[in-house]
C-alpha cells in the first residue's frame, strides 16, 4: 500500500508540491497518534517537561524524510496537525 494519503484518494502530485505538517501545540493533547501513524518516522517528540509542560509534544524532526502523506493530519483526533505549503 502506498505511504501517501494522496495516493489513497487517487490523486498523485510531485512530492515537493505537497504540504508539510505543521503542529499546533496549543491544540495538541500529546496523544502522539501522529507519531504512531507516520510511515517514515519523521515526527519527533520533545522531551517531557523540557519547556515547562508535563507532556512531550510532537514536531517535524526530519522535514527531508517526510513523504508529505498527510496521515498525521488525518489521524489527529483534535485537528492539531495541519498541512502547510512548503
Amino acid at each position: 500500500m502506498p505511504a501517501c494519503a494522496n495516493h489513497r484518494e487517487g490523486h498523485v502530485s510531485p512530492m515537493e508540491t505537497r504540504p508539510l505538517p505543521v503542529f499546533d501545540r496549543k491544540a495538541c493533547m500529546a496523544c502522539k497518534m501522529c507519531v504512531d501513524v507516520c510511515p517514515v518516522s519523521c515526527i519527533g517528540v520533545e522531551e517531557a517537561g523540557g519547556t515547562g509542560d508535563p507532556h512531550g509534544y510532537p514536531f517535524l524532526a526530519s522535514p527531508d524524510a517526510c513523504t508529505r502523506c498527510g496521515w498525521c493530519a488525518e489521524d489527529c483526533p483534535v485537528a492539531a496537525v495541519s498541512l502547510a505549503a512548503a
